[in-house]
């Protein structure tokens, strides 16, 4: 009788710690897999872009970093990307530019690609 009654108690409370802990890890697994697949889930589009280049005249003061700075869009992200673009299209080796060069930069318009070449 003392064994079965010890032994029962046992058992339920060994029942009821896995239990506990089967919630616990299901909770967890839970509420883990929603804040990764918040993460996962696809990005909305943005609005089309088009990517065109445009010829301009280095003035004098310019710098590569100071021309970044007005043609800079959020495509590029870091403005570091954006010089390093420009510096491949010009085959430029340095960060050197003198005024009265002509220089390729990338642009990008938004929707219908006749508005881009009418600036």
């Amino acid at each position: 009788m003392f064994a079965a009654f010890y032994g029962d108690w046992y058992g339920r409370l060994f029942r009821r710690k896995v239990l506990t802990v089967l919630v616990f890890f299901l909770s967890a697994g839970i509420l883990l897999g929603s804040s990764i697949s918040g993460f996962a889930k696809a990005k909305r589009p943005r609005e089309a872009s088009y990517k065109y280049y445009t010829s301009i005249v280095v003035e004098k003061g310019d710098t590569l970093w100071s021309i970044a700075v007005e043609n800079l869009t959020p495509e590029y992200g870091r403005i570091e990307d954006y010089i390093l673009e420009v510096r491949r299209l010009n085959h430029l080796f340095g960060d050197g530019i003198c005024a009265g060069e002509y220089l390729t930069i990338p642009r990008y318009s938004e929707g219908n690609t006749d508005s881009a070449f009418t600036e």
